[in-house]
């Protein structure tokens, strides 16, 4: 299992200086992927709640990608996700391309179609039609990537004989990752992509749930006739302590109208018309986290991309927390886990590549 970091390019502290010494501290405790998060503009509440520095994730990725490069490191770059709806998926296959081939070929595409209506309704798209918008923009990409000249004829994007000149460095193309639930989406994913982005849950209930779609995945990508298996990725959301008696309190930080109390959720809370969109970190003890994923280790997962705070707590700046949330994942948890060796392979069309090597 390899160990990732959400980036914090929601965040108007990430930037300049910041963003030299996080990616310097991500190399000097052997991170292996860096991940992005996605929102092209929200409200005045979404904007507590996601977050107040929202960049555009694939010009992030794109600095990122320089920054490492001179730093003298390779991450893979990925999204945690990335809505595939919100871009025209020419533009969209041309913007991917170019962070591949500035990164040297570090880009592993995390799709997801998206679900804030407010911002589908400012983008002018019909949020009823994203999931078939995804996967048309994804093979018109893929279409783009892998050949020089391509065309392509569907509902949402009609060219003839024509390129986007720049083409990825990881070939065959950049590994797609899934992340959503349903039948629907695991035949998707079993039948053309790389892998999925899948949360195990808490409950016993939605465990039970997450073991039985994953063994359906697994059927189904074998019926498919693809080789090894599907590469899976989870976020682990979470303030790290190592202070037994903090596990298990809850910081939580957003906006609703006054007279009105923050909700329990992070999602699913209607105001006034509008959802209320909360950061919401409950504090979990390393050693917690440690028995979590040796279990999800043992059940396959690949990669585990680690989404720490960066809101100021107990005397520390926003930096200075997500700087002491980066050590204690070194020290008290990665030091738990044996480092991989060998390369990644993911199947690419019924052939396992090795895209990264």
């Amino acid at each position: 299992m390899r160990f990732g970091l959400m980036l914090p390019n929601y965040a108007r502290w990430f930037r300049d200086q910041a963003i030299w010494d996080t990616c310097l501290a991500a190399k000097e405790i052997g991170i292996d992927a860096f991940s992005f998060v996605d929102h092209v503009i929200v409200t005045r509440n979404q904007y507590a709640g996601f977050g107040n520095g929202y960049m555009d994730i694939y010009t992030a990725m794109a600095y990122i990608a320089a920054i490492t490069n001179a730093q003298g490191w390779k991450p893979i770059l990925t999204q945690s996700v990335v809505d595939i709806p919100y871009r025209p998926a020419i533009q969209q296959a041309k913007v991917a391309a170019t962070v591949d081939s500035l990164s040297g070929g570090r880009l592993m595409i995390g799709a997801g179609a998206g679900y804030v209506e407010e911002e589908f309704r400012a983008l002018g798209i019909d949020i009823t039609k994203r999931g078939e918008m995804t996967h048309e923009y994804l093979a018109t990409m893929k279409e783009l990537w892998t050949n020089q000249v391509a065309s392509f004829h569907g509902k949402y994007t009609n060219f003839d004989e024509m390129t986007i000149s720049v083409r990825p460095t990881t070939q065959p193309y950049p590994p797609i990752l899934y992340g959503s639930h349903g039948p629907t989406p695991r035949r998707h994913i079993a039948s053309t992509y790389q892998g999925v982005i899948a949360d195990p849950g808490r409950t016993e209930e939605q465990q039970a749930t997450f073991k039985s779609d994953m063994a359906d995945l697994d059927r189904r990508w074998k019926d498919q006739g693809r080789q090894g298996k599907p590469f899976w990725m989870y976020g682990v959301h979470g303030h790290l302590t190592t202070d037994r008696a903090e596990a298990g309190e809850t910081i939580m930080k957003g906006v609703v109208p006054a007279g009105q109390e923050l909700p329990t959720e992070r999602v699913e809370r209607v105001t006034e018309g509008e959802r209320v969109y909360v950061s919401r970190f409950n504090l979990k003890h390393v050693d917690d986290v440690v028995e979590e994923l040796k279990q999800q280790e043992q059940a396959g997962l690949d990669l585990a991309v680690f989404w720490i705070p960066s809101y100021q707590f107990k005397g520390l700046t926003n930096q200075q927390l997500y700087m002491q949330q980066m050590e204690i994942l070194s020290e008290h948890i990665m030091s738990k886990f044996s480092k991989p060796t060998g390369p990644i392979e993911m199947d690419f069309d019924g052939k396992l590549v090795t895209p990264f090597a």
